[in-house]
């Protein structure tokens, strides 16, 4: 044991050394901490400097850094919890978009603290809960000096799988949260910290063994009094319109069920998260929420609307894995819903009858049934799609104002009035709600509602009434916005047949511009679609790739017909900074100069042929013509 008096010059030396670090830290600006974790973190280090600093508390044996990390942790605790009672006390009503983004971002941050219990005993098995060594830079009252590197951005913790894979509440709602403040981030790069690969694919492999279980048509029984029905349409990957809906509906809950149409992804720069978010739901509530295929869940449109690259964007070499299990999951989504016997849902519309029309000589189409519906095979995604009429139907009919059924321009139908009256009636059914078009679709017909209000009624018939629904606000195809407002269908008892639609717009949301698509509408009932040029432009979303006529004689009645040549691609670089529309300009402009440079090189190597010749016939001329003299 030590001499007395070294021990006291070792006690007191640590105790200045805490006095000073506790006056280092008293002078750092709580305000600054960029979220809870920081804070937190801070909080800890004061007490046990402070503690520290107290030789009268070194004195008890019984005091110890745990039970200053036990006492700071409790303290942190009832902050917390007292933090987000008040928080969850807003009235959003009174907060303009991006006050109620604030909130929701501090809410997130404080998530899940106030239901914690610390004790001095058990704090040891609780290092998970305590904030980690980490460098970050501390501001002193001053300004002048600073301690580890700089903190950057705002930090957040990553999500863990629950045990035995029983999710809850609030871990739903601590998903919900994470992502949306990531959004605000602007990197992917970072998306496993905070959404680990495993915690993804766990998701998608639980909500597939769900949806493999239901029905072609899901049946919704809604009885209590009290009930409502959400009705949701395309999302097209925006996110926040997704939980704006939450944040205005309310969440699914027991007397609250949820229908989605379908198109979870498409051109807004969150698709992954929109369907993950989505499966969450779907595992916690499965009898409350339902999640319907669209046009967008199927390999070929995954493909176009480069799914498989957002996916790569976020989890670099296990993009693929997750990609494939998501086409997978794809083909377990119902295709319909009945909700309390009365109305249908669905992502296109109406689809062709498997039967035989029997009056040969005046052939037509004959309308499909719900029987029908039930027995189709509608798990596959891949080439074997245009095998399965009644699924390419299914997803992507449309109504219009003529009678009749008829073939459209790409896999869908065409139906009047007259139709929808059938179909209801032979269904005993009284409304349809369906998606599949927003006002990039509408813009070119003038017939049809223009779904600036995210809905429009298109059929009123004697048995009901046919609505299409679209839930994706400001709604971006290329360089042009249709600053259309979303909306959601409320459907309550006693029949559930007069929906109230509820729009709405979400604005300045982040958005990752490099993924955005320029091409197509919300529908993609595009007549050049099949007819593309080169294997390049269609992975580009080109819809009307360099088929030319240039001349290239002084001739101007010889032509050329130039196509993209898909194994050459020439021209620099497009730099990160261009964002679409103009990135796929330059690509086009690009790959045209490619297609002239090959075609000109190619006549330029005829010529040279053709000089040749003529050379290798003037020389033998002239040898036959000296040959000639000399006789």
């Amino acid at each position: 044991m030590p001499p007395p008096e070294i021990s006291k010059r070792v006690l007191d030396a640590k105790l200045e050394a805490c006095k000073f670090a506790f006056s280092k830290l008293s002078a750092v600006k709580t305000t600054r901490m960029k979220n809870y974790k920081q804070l937190r973190t801070l909080l800890m280090l004061k007490e046990i400097s402070r503690r520290g600093a107290d030789r009268d508390f070194l004195k008890d044996p019984e005091n110890s850094v745990t039970r200053i990390l036990c006492s700071v942790l409790k303290q942190v605790v009832s902050n917390a919890d007292r933090s987000l009672k008040s928080l969850r006390g807003f009235h959003y009503e009174t907060l303009d978009d991006q006050e109620k983004q604030q909130v929701t971002r501090m809410i997130a941050s404080v998530q899940g603290m106030g239901s914690r219990k610390y004790e001095p005993e058990a704090v040891e098995h609780h290092q998970d809960d305590m904030a980690e060594p980490m460098e970050m830079e501390i501001y002193l009252g001053n300004g002048d000096d600073s301690v580890g590197a700089d903190f950057g951005d705002i930090v957040l913790d990553p999500i863990s799988w629950p045990l035995e894979s029983q999710l809850t509440l609030e871990w739903v709602e601590t998903l919900m949260g994470l992502l949306n403040q990531f959004t605000w981030k602007n990197s992917v790069s970072e998306f496993p910290v905070v959404l680990p690969h495993s915690v993804a694919v766990s998701l998608v492999d639980c909500a597939s063994q769900i949806l493999d279980k239901e029905a072609n048509c899901v049946k919704i029984n809604c009885s209590s009094e009290d009930a409502r029905v959400i009705v949701v349409g395309d999302l097209h990957g925006q996110l926040h319109d997704l939980l704006k809906i939450f944040d205005q509906s309310g969440r699914p809950s027991q007397n609250q069920w949820f229908v989605f149409n379908g198109n979870y992804i498409g051109r807004g720069s969150w698709s992954l998260e929109v369907f993950l978010v989505l499966l969450a739901w779907k595992i916690l509530m499965p009898e409350n929420v339902f999640l319907l295929r669209g046009s967008s869940e199927t390999r070929v449109s995954a493909e176009e609307l480069d799914f498989l690259k957002e996916t790569c964007d976020r989890y670099g070499e296990h993009g693929p894995m997750l990609y494939s299990k998501c086409i997978d999951c794809f083909k377990m989504l119902p295709l319909a819903s009945v909700i309390s016997d009365s109305v249908y849902t669905t992502h296109g519309g109406l689809f062709q009858s498997s039967r035989i029309q029997e009056d040969s000589a005046n052939p037509s189409l004959l309308l499909g049934s719900l029987e029908e519906l039930d027995k189709i095979e509608r798990r596959q995604v891949g080439e074997n799609d245009d095998e399965n009429i009644t699924l390419n139907h299914v997803l992507w009919s449309c109504p219009w104002m003529a009678d009749g059924l008829s073939e459209s321009n790409y896999k869908g139908l065409l139906w009047g009035a007259d139709c929808t009256e059938t179909f209801l009636k032979q269904s005993n059914l009284k409304m349809i709600i369906r998606s599949h078009e927003g006002p990039d679709a509408r813009a070119d017909r003038e017939d049809m509602g223009n779904m600036l209000s995210g809905y429009s009624a298109d059929h009123e018939v004697e048995s009901g009434k046919l609505y299409t629904i679209f839930s994706a606000s400001m709604f971006s195809q290329g360089s042009r916005n249709y600053e259309n407002e979303g909306a959601y269908a409320v459907l309550e008892p006693p029949n559930f047949t007069e929906p109230r639609f509820v729009s709405y717009t979400v604005e300045n949301v982040p958005r990752l511009q490099h993924q955005m698509r320029s091409d197509g509408s919300s529908s993609r009932q595009l007549q050049m679609w099949e007819n593309r040029t080169g294997d390049g432009f269609a992975s580009m979303g080109i819809s009307n790739p360099p088929s030319w006529t240039v001349p290239l004689s002084s001739d101007p009645s010889q032509s050329l017909q130039l196509r993209e040549p898909s194994h050459v691609f020439e021209g620099l670089p497009v730099p990160n900074t261009i964002e679409e529309p103009h990135k796929s300009n330059y690509d086009y402009l690009f790959r045209l100069i490619s297609a002239l440079k090959q075609e000109i090189q190619t006549r330029d190597n005829r010529e040279k042929e053709l000089m040749d010749n003529l050379t290798k016939t003037k020389a033998t001329l002239e040898v036959i013509s000296q040959m000639s003299s000399s006789l």
